[in-house]
């Protein structure tokens, strides 16, 4: 299980991203952080173009299709019962895009439960 957002467990540093710019002046070694938007495609086809890791915040399925697709790293959700889903899915296309909850700590073990790949602490 990958645990994000914890120093203890994770050095791995998040940029939030709106603009291209945002990702011109995104610090080295960081993986870039969208709010999923339709009209940000093409910022996500440049990061797979270009090796940039990225991570979406999504809400649907159909959006996690979309980045996976186009090789984000991770797909963030904060509904645990659209990551189950997410999850399955994402097991069954052997998809490379890491389901990762947005929960408290204390959340872990009831997403290690359903197998979800990780969680990033709030």
């Amino acid at each position: 299980m990958i645990i994000l957002n914890d120093k203890r467990f994770s050095d791995e540093k998040f940029f939030e991203i709106k603009t291209k710019e945002d990702i011109q002046n995104s610090k080295n070694n960081s993986t870039l952080l969208f709010q999923y938007n339709e009209q940000d495609i093409e910022l996500y086809k440049f990061c797979k173009k270009n090796n940039i890791p990225y991570a979406v915040e999504i809400t649907s399925i159909t959006e996690f299709i979309f980045i996976s697709t186009l090789d984000a790293k991770y797909a963030f959700c904060s509904d645990l019962e659209i990551a189950k889903n997410l999850q399955k899915i994402a097991d069954n296309y052997l998809s490379d895009t890491r389901i990762i909850v947005k929960a408290p700590l204390k959340k872990i073990e009831k997403i290690a439960i359903f197998e979800i790949d990780g969680i990033f602490v709030i």
